[in-house]
């Protein structure tokens, strides 16, 4: 009965190799694994012999088998990204370890017991391990059944939550915001009290990036293992409102928003071709399967470009012998519901250059297109209605509209690295000498706020009236900078004002209090 044990936990080993390893051991099969699995089947095999050479070797084979396994499984849930592979190694090593220690021949009414640790311990090896890493308090399915509005006219009396570990970035997302911290968590905030609605975390893991969809409703959080993997992350796709994990899958590796740019249910990703043509590919992001993939038609390419992504349109470039343009592929079935196309006078060898933007909820995106072979330069930088490719108005190519920081843009002129002008849609100039420290700007639908530093060395936010009405501040209550970590994750410096559901949020970089100010009652 020992041999067939012995069988058995060797098959189990193999079975190892071919398991997911996780965003930590993403290759498959993982020659570390596989070594420690070559080693418990050598001892396995050794087991079958009678004599004493092979019984020790057999038992030296299974210790050594054994250890690296065990090894191994601790250093996969500390990265904070682990699969089932190594778990299941160890299970089929301890096995094959205790049937080598026997004395023979083994009894069946010992032997069955083991066969039965070994198939329940390779289950929940493959059920249970890798949510080991996680520790998460969610808010209960049904809690919230409408998020509050975006923030506009806002209160004098801000909340403010301490993180327990300096903070990474902050997103409006579900009933308020989302933040991001180096301890591998994420927590979701009240927008209008500032409590804790849920968290998630993966202690060891690193936060490489945190994007909500367009409506708001997921969030998708990226994990580095915590010796930064081998080019591949852990994606787990969070329910906005309450936590709850929806979906969760291994991805190419991620810095930043970089490359994600998902619309309301699906997560677009490109495959290189080559010649400069990529293919979109489509994931559901509630499902996790694959929807559909789309590829330039023959004789054109589409080059490189994400991310920006309509509510529930999947940007394309397309890039042909007699036009360039942008397609807008339906976030369902992939199919082009519109082009933007520019006519080309003659092809160019040089590289086509497309810079995509999407307003927040995703119901507008702007784009700049340089090509040396265009036949005019006329409509190369627009802002379009996402869901039909409509014209909505033209921009400057020396002061784009920043549609990404609200429902109004904002156009600046840069000389020299400085700001000069800056005007927001419908032509008010913006006041800059009363923010000349500016360290984040937003916008709402009647006012553009600022994120200032006063000569203090305190910060304060500058309200200005789009109607023309007197401007307004609110100071922040910050203390002095600690721990220095750089940049926010969605790289847009060290500072971030976030219009969010409930409440109008300041958010600093590193160990400082996320502070809201709750929206006004109309």
């Amino acid at each position: 009965m020992g041999v067939v044990v012995a069988a058995l936990a060797a098959g189990c080993a193999v079975l190892a190799v071919f398991l997911s390893g996780g965003a930590v051991r993403p290759d498959r099969p993982d020659l570390e694994v596989a070594l420690v699995a070559a080693a418990s089947v050598l001892a396995a095999l050794l087991t079958f012999g009678k004599s004493t050479g092979a019984r020790v070797s057999a038992l030296v084979f299974a210790a050594g088998a054994t250890g690296w396994a065990i090894y191994c499984l601790s250093t996969d849930l500390g990265s904070g990204t682990p699969g089932s592979s190594t778990a299941v190694l160890a299970i089929a090593a301890v096995v094959t370890l205790v049937v080598a220690g026997l004395p023979r021949p083994v009894r069946w009414w010992f032997a069955v017991p083991l066969v039965a640790v070994l198939a329940a311990g390779t289950v929940t090896a493959v059920t249970t391990v890798p949510g080991l890493a996680v520790r998460s308090t969610t808010a209960g399915p049904g809690t919230v059944v409408t998020a509050p509005a975006l923030a506009d006219r806002v209160t004098t009396a801000p909340w403010s939550w301490t993180p327990s570990s300096p903070v990474l970035d902050v997103v409006a997302a579900g009933a308020g915001v989302a933040v991001a911290g180096t301890g591998g968590g994420v927590t979701a905030l009240d927008g209008p009290t500032g409590a804790v609605r849920w968290t998630y975390a993966r202690p060891g893991a690193h936060v490489r990036a945190l994007v909500p969809t367009p409506d708001g409703l997921l969030l998708l959080a990226v994990f580095a293992p915590r010796d930064g993997g081998k080019g591949r992350h852990h994606l787990t796709i969070l329910d906005a409102f309450t936590g709850v994990p929806v979906q969760e899958t291994v991805i190419d590796d991620v810095h930043g928003p970089d490359l994600l740019a998902p619309t309301s249910t699906v997560l677009p990703s490109l495959t290189y071709l080559g010649n400069n043509d990529f293919r979109v590919d489509a994931l559901d992001l509630r499902t996790g399967s694959p929807l559909w993939s789309w590829k330039a038609p023959e004789g054109c390419v589409s080059p490189f470009a994400l991310p920006a992504s309509g509510r529930d349109v999947v940007l394309a470039p397309l890039l042909c012998q007699d036009r360039i343009g942008v397609l807008g592929l339906d976030e369902r079935t992939g199919t082009p519901r519109w082009e933007h196309r520019l006519p080309v006078a003659r092809p160019s060898d040089e590289k086509a250059d497309y810079y995509l933007h999407s307003s927040p909820g995703g119901g507008k995106v702007s784009l700049s297109l340089r090509y040396s072979g265009l036949a005019s330069g006329k409509d190369t930088d627009v802002v379009l209605d996402a869901a039909t490719g409509t014209l909505l108005s033209t921009m400057d190519p020396k002061a784009p509209a920043r549609i990404t920081l609200g429902p109004v843009a904002v156009s600046e002129h840069d000389e020299n690295g400085k700001t000069t002008a800056a005007t927001l849609d419908g032509g008010t100039a913006v006041d800059l000498a009363a923010c000349p420290d500016r360290r984040a700007q937003a916008t709402t639908p009647t006012a553009y706020l600022r994120l200032c530093g006063s000569p203090g060395g305190g910060m304060v936010v500058h309200r200005q009236e789009l109607d023309g009405s007197p401007a307004s501040t609110l100071p922040v209550s910050w203390p002095p900078s600690g721990e220095l970590i750089g940049g926010l994750l969605s790289g847009s410096g060290r500072h971030t004002l976030v219009p969010a559901p409930g409440a109008l949020v300041a958010a600093r970089a590193g160990d400082t209090p996320v502070v809201g100010f709750p929206a006004a009652r109309p």
